[in-house]
């Protein structure tokens, strides 16, 4: 079993290249219109772009105050800007995104898994744990889900771990080996809880090979290259989309109405469980389950940052077995990019329990856990940011993952045009083959457009 972040997705890529073409041979013999983009994320803004060179009139309407959706970049520390959503391009090898960091003239910089010092804290030494046990955890993983597909029904990672392996079985270092595997591999990985992946999915997807790299000036210079002329909206609320054959009606929160022939929804799935958004006529049924039955995962950041940079500077992920995995039990150090910035991650449920804390208590715990890494002589950070996504309203959460019965075909049934096209749907929980991704949310984008 291996994860996204592991896998080598060589056929992805040609996959990838294909669209690519089709986008450009097809768009452009569409006939030209008026378009409304509703979100100005990857997704949105791709579409928009791809609308636009095809020669419609296209009107991007973003809710937030600036472009970008889960691309977001802070600029608070002139000299170290820092990624709050959205991080690296995954597989840099024949992944669209590589090519577009290329025509934005965006530097990047290289980060390897293999690159990972590890951290056991002080109890769990005592308990005799002396390092992660890959070999057994993941051959537990491995047999769950493969015992898991011959079951009548699907099951979660959860569920069909405690089959193969009940817990009664586990001595308390093979508890802890297996918490962090299934914390670091899965929960922050997925961003959804082991509890509530699906077994019977939980490899369903692709992925592009070769390394992950970051953006040392901010992701945004990806989405202000794709913004530029087009016509963006900010503070654009979209209440309801009144939809049906030859053209869409979009209503704002403050009355302000706007037609075109054309409607891409590109808004979070988080959103679209929600109330936030109305459509009328409803959706289709089997559309509305899809939404419902996909999960919507929350992963959360804190930065800390210091006076200069007192960790080993030639790793580029720390990790820490812990009492609670999953509660920073990850890190980046930011030192290869010159700044003496660590980032710690939280995911799933652990991330849903921290979130409502306020800033101390949670700087606080991620101060605690470097402590454990590094030793009591630890310094207080100098200063800090972090995340909530799942509190932010245009977002519920950060990205998509498959939950307990759900699938590759929800994700096909959610980005199903609808009245002949009127109606679309783009983003990177509409992606079957790169869900929970910035280039699934592009291709997406351009899959909108062909």
């Amino acid at each position: 079993m291996l994860s996204r972040r592991q896998a080598i997705g060589a056929l992805s890529a040609s996959v990838a290249a294909f669209s690519q073409t089709a986008f450009s041979q097809t768009a452009c013999a569409r006939p030209s219109g008026s378009a409304l983009v509703i979100g100005a994320g990857i997704a949105g803004l791709s579409a928009a772009r791809g609308l636009r060179d095809a020669g419609h009139t296209v009107t991007v309407l973003e809710a937030r105050d600036r472009i970008g959706g889960r691309i977001h970049t802070s600029r608070l520390w002139p000299d170290a800007p820092v990624d709050l959503g959205a991080s690296w391009i995954h597989g840099v090898n024949g992944n669209p995104l590589t090519e577009l960091a290329a025509d934005a003239r965006a530097q990047t910089a290289m980060t390897s898994y293999d690159s990972t010092q590890l951290h056991i804290a002080p109890s769990l030494q005592a308990t005799g744990v002396r390092g992660r046990g890959d070999a057994w955890t993941s051959r537990v993983v491995e047999e769950a889900i493969e015992a898991a597909k011959n079951s009548s029904h699907d099951l979660s990672l959860r569920e069909a771990i405690d089959r193969v392996h009940p817990p009664a079985r586990r001595s308390a270092i093979q508890h802890a080996q297996l918490e962090f595997h299934l914390a670091g591999n899965y929960e922050q990985e997925l961003a959804g809880a082991v509890a509530q992946l699906s077994a019977w999915s939980l490899d369903d997807d692709e992925a592009f090979g070769g390394g992950d790299v970051l953006f040392p000036g901010g992701y945004d210079q990806i989405t202000r290259f794709l913004a530029n002329d087009l016509d963006i909206r900010v503070n654009a609320v979209v209440s309801q989309v009144r939809w049906g054959e030859g053209s869409a009606e979009i209503t704002l929160d403050s009355g302000e109405v706007h037609r075109a022939d054309q409607v891409v929804v590109t808004v979070p799935l988080g959103v679209l469980k929600s109330d936030a958004l109305r459509f009328i006529p409803d959706l289709p049924g089997d559309k509305r389950q899809a939404i419902e039955r996909l999960g919507m995962g929350l992963l959360n950041k804190l930065f800390l940052r210091f006076d200069s940079v007192f960790w080993p500077a030639e790793y580029d992920w720390h990790e820490l077995i812990k009492e609670t995995p999953g509660r920073f039990s990850q890190w980046v150090s930011l030192a290869k990019v010159g700044a003496p910035v660590f980032l710690g991650f939280t995911g799933a449920d652990a991330a849903r329990t921290i979130e409502p804390r306020d800033d101390s208590a949670i700087v606080a715990e991620g101060r605690d856990a470097m402590r454990a890494m590094f030793g009591a002589r630890t310094p207080e950070p100098t200063a800090w940011q972090l995340t909530r996504w799942n509190a932010d309203p245009f977002a519920l959460g950060s990205y998509s993952f498959n939950a307990v019965g759900s699938g590759r075909a929800d994700r096909q049934v959610l980005a199903r045009a609808e009245a002949d096209g009127v109606l679309r749907f783009a983003g990177e929980a509409c992606s079957s083959a790169y869900p929970g991704t910035v280039h699934g949310a592009l291709l997406s984008g351009r899959a909108a457009v062909r």
